[in-house]
């Protein structure tokens, strides 16, 4: 049983249960870095922002309040909208990672002895003309078989999970759509 014990000594477990996570990690930090680039390459011209903002540009007809009279008439508005603002930015995370690790150690021991005897003898006899022949064998034979098992099993589970987006990306978002709506003028 001690050879047993010792197989599992030898496992690396720190390593077959930390790098699968640190692979979805890995994994979590390229979608971040695909997400970013598809972030950038839909908000801003060229992906870059210094060159300005990737936006729909448009004329609509929209009822404007005066607040000092209470006059209302149509006028024509431009209106710039981003279009970050107005489509849906594809951010795949990884909700959750598990790492099942199970092993297990069989040994069977089979212990067989066999014991063998034989023994024989041979006799002869001759007189007057006369002769005689004897011989014998005795033989026997003993097996012993003796089977010892040991197993043991070593279950490990680890569980890894992505947490709540950043706050600071809500309120991006925020700002993004705040941007379409309209402002009263007086």
């Amino acid at each position: 049983m001690s050879d047993i014990s010792k197989s599992f000594e030898s496992l690396p477990i720190g390593q077959l249960i930390c790098t699968p996570i640190l692979e979805v990690a890995k994994g979590q930090s390229e979608l971040c870095r695909v997400y970013l680039q598809h972030l950038f390459s839909l908000a801003f011209i060229d992906g870059d922002p210094e060159k300005g903002v990737n936006s729909i540009k448009f004329k609509l007809n929209r009822q404007v309040v005066d607040t000092e009279t209470g006059d209302s008439k149509l006028q024509e508005i431009d209106v710039e909208a981003p279009i970050i603002a107005l489509v849906p930015v594809p951010a795949f995370t990884m909700q959750e990672a598990t790492v099942r690790f199970s092993m297990e150690i069989k040994e069977v021991a089979t212990d067989k002895s066999t014991h063998k005897a034989e023994a024989g003898f041979d006799a002869g006899f001759s007189r007057w003309g006369f002769s005689a022949k004897v011989n014998g064998k005795v033989s026997t034979s003993k097996e012993n078989t003796r089977t010892s098992d040991h197993s043991a099993k070593y279950e490990i589970y680890a569980r890894a999970s992505q947490q709540m987006p950043a706050e600071g990306m809500s309120k991006l978002s925020q700002i993004f759509a705040s941007v379409i709506e309209p402002i009263e003028v007086g």
